[in-house]
């Protein structure tokens, strides 16, 4: 008579397996493609005297305030690209290039901290791709704060967008950087007039 083996599934071997199977599965998950918001080149505007102007790291809620780049669905539900992240959390990303924009123009811009008595706080709204209209956007609040006061001197909101071939993958993310450099360049110009 042949010998019958029976395999006994015990939790702890349940849960052994279960991990090996998460690790497996860990190891072939598709990477993202990492994106920067880097700037079309331009002539720099050299600053002129007066104070500097800090810049603020800008507030976004989740998950616009991290590496993702969000879409906004039809239905109106946001959604990330799975293909696709920023090369930092968006609000730190976002600063170094609003720092370039300003210095563009010529405003002396640095981070909070550098012998600056103005400060540029700034909320994102909005920076995400409109899947509806194939659209990016991006919309930027901006506030010059007196850094002894707390005051607020002047605000304004800018916004632009720019057409995009695709909702996913680096055509997306492209018009996401095209809309910000125009929002920027505008926020820049603002600030320059304060």
């Amino acid at each position: 008579m042949g010998q019958v083996r029976i395999s006994i599934w015990t939790p702890a071997r349940r849960a052994s397996f279960a991990g090996l199977a998460f690790l497996v599965a860990g190891c072939v998950a598709p990477t993202r493609e990492t994106f920067d918001l880097a700037m079309a080149p331009s002539a720099l505007q050299v600053a002129m005297g007066g104070p500097v102007l800090g810049v603020r790291e800008p507030t976004a809620t989740p998950p616009t305030s991290s590496e993702r780049v969000v879409v906004r669905n039809v239905d109106g539900s946001v959604a990330l690209l799975p293909d696709a992240q920023w090369s930092q959390p968006l609000p730190r990303l976002l600063r170094e290039r609003m720092i370039e924009a300003l210095q563009r123009r010529g405003v002396a811009a640095s981070r909070i901290g550098f012998g600056s008595n103005r400060a540029l706080a700034t909320d994102i709204r909005r920076f995400e791709i409109d899947a509806a209209r194939n659209v990016a956007v991006v919309e930027i609040a901006v506030y010059i704060v007196d850094e002894s006061s707390g005051a607020t001197r002047a605000g304004h909101s800018f916004s632009a967008e720019a057409q995009t071939p695709e909702n996913i993958g680096s055509g997306a993310v492209s018009a996401l950087g095209q809309a910000a450099a125009q929002a920027l360049a505008k926020m820049a110009d603002w600030a320059r007039g304060r």
